[in-house]
């Protein structure tokens, strides 16, 4: 198992949140390393012990995002979680509440979208491995189902997140579980299409 150094962590976090923190106020182009380095306390001689630039540091952002995502949808074998209406929901819906600021001003920013993008892409991607090992469907079928899945999904938060409807929790989860699990279910069956 590979060693994680502490200090690279405590750096990583601190540039994150100082991320977060001039996400809100700073157009994605406008972040300078100078200032992403004095918002985190770090010397930008650390930053580029680690990164070549704001774009390969957002990279990171994008993938601890879609990580976390990821390991949510898939800590539970996904015949189980997927038969569960609503179980990926709550915890897609607690993910995003633990930062609901920044996630929702991530994904409704037309400056910052593209990072959302990454983040649906990389999730759909992962998804899909995961829904081809554990049904019997084409890798085909497993990226289809999963890009619907994520794209539907992130598209409702950011329709939700951004005040465009008038839902409560339950009406939204309600809405979100009926389209994801009339779109699934016309490819697999979640409790008899399991791969043996």
């Amino acid at each position: 198992m590979k060693k994680i150094d502490r200090r690279v962590q405590k750096t990583n976090q601190a540039l994150q949140s100082a991320f977060r923190k001039l996400a809100s106020t700073t157009s994605y182009r406008n972040i300078t390393v100078k200032e992403l380095t004095e918002t985190a306390r770090i010397n930008r001689k650390t930053f580029y012990l680690h990164y070549d630039s704001i774009d390969d540091f957002s990279s990171t952002v994008v993938d601890e995002i879609s990580d976390q995502l990821l390991q949510l949808i898939t800590e539970k074998p996904l015949a189980e979680s997927l038969s569960k209406p609503g179980y990926v929901f709550d915890k897609i819906f607690d993910f995003f509440q633990q930062s609901r600021e920044f996630y929702s001003f991530m994904m409704t920013s037309v400056d910052y979208s593209f990072l959302a993008r990454k983040v649906e892409s990389k999730v759909a991607e992962g998804f899909a491995k995961a829904l081809y090992k554990s049904f019997d469907i084409s890798k085909l079928d497993s990226f289809i189902c999963a890009s619907f899945l994520i794209r539907n999904t992130l598209m409702l938060f950011r329709i939700y997140n951004g005040d465009q409807v008038n839902l409560d929790k339950n009406e939204f989860r309600d809405r979100l579980i009926r389209l994801n699990a009339s779109g699934l279910s016309s490819f697999v069956d979640v409790v008899k299409n399991v791969r043996k």
